[in-house]
């Protein structure tokens, strides 16, 4: 089957699942006492220098333009030289460079939150979207050093991880999970049990349209409502991902390039529907 792609769109890539549970029962970023709010423009991005240890909520403002903001956990003993080539490479690594790891991020800029890990030592946030020019964004100075302090007793609320509705796990090269679910709030625990780096995310088709339309659109986006999503995500690495479910049909797959093919991970098999009755 023939897929075309257009702009950033020549994938959306998501796992699309909804489990019924009761709204009580569904932790959100926007309720958590503690959070991370970056502000992206272009050639910028803003943040605490300084975030407490933990589960914490990732919330971006764009002030101007769209972004992809990742937060990458970098050795606690890393050097300003070390960082400065890891934020450098970046760019042109297919995948993350060592030796950093993808924790998860905002995939979807400004359109929902997600949780990631904090631990005690360094971190880079950094956009990843691609621009005109075919760079990263962080190739322009959107990048931001981050500081996790050591933990206290005041920290203890958010040392728990939140309370999840479902499992989406990511391996090479499928997302795993039944193909169907009820509608209402989720909160979806991310795990990547792969060896690639993998994303996630999430978009409902429109009345009328089919995945197959869907895959042979020139324009995808025009068939698809983009729901939400988890930017990379490392081998072995757990986020969290809020989302409210309508009825009606999800598609999810992976824009990731494969290491040694460079090919998209939705060309080799990363793709799924999701029907929502």
């Amino acid at each position: 089957m023939r897929m075309n792609y257009r702009g950033r769109g020549r994938a959306i890539v998501a796992m699309c699942v909804a489990f019924t549970a009761c709204r009580d029962h569904v932790p959100t970023p926007a309720s958590s006492p503690t959070g991370v709010t970056i502000v992206a423009r272009s050639g910028n991005l803003s943040a605490p220098d300084t975030v407490p240890p933990g589960w914490l909520p990732l919330h971006l403002e764009e002030a101007e333009g769209r972004h992809i903001v990742v937060a990458f956990r970098l050795p606690a003993n890393a050097t300003a030289p070390e960082v400065s080539a890891f934020v450098e490479a970046l760019d042109t690594a297919p995948a993350t460079p060592a030796p950093g790891v993808a924790t998860g991020g905002l995939e979807n800029g400004a359109l929902g939150d997600v949780v990631v890990h904090f631990t005690p030592g360094v971190y880079v946030l950094a956009c990843v979207r691609r621009g005109d020019d075919g760079h990263r964004h962080v190739r322009n100075g959107e990048s931001r050093v981050l500081h996790v302090r050591p933990a206290t007793l005041a920290d203890s609320a958010a040392a728990t991880a939140p309370r999840h509705t479902h499992v989406v796990g990511m391996v090479d090269f499928a997302y795993v999970g039944p193909e169907q679910w009820t509608a209402g709030p989720q909160l979806l625990r991310v795990e990547n049990t792969g060896k690639q780096d993998h994303q996630l995310r999430l978009s409902r088709l429109r009345e009328g349209a089919s995945l197959g339309d869907w895959m042979q659109a020139e324009n995808p986006d025009s068939l698809a409502i983009t729901m939400a999503g988890m930017a990379r995500v490392s081998p072995g690495e757990v986020a969290y991902l809020p989302v409210t479910l309508m009825k009606g049909t999800y598609v999810a797959y992976c824009l990731v390039a494969d290491g040694a093919s460079k090919r998209p991970h939705i060309e080799l098999g990363m793709l799924r529907a999701i029907q929502v009755p």
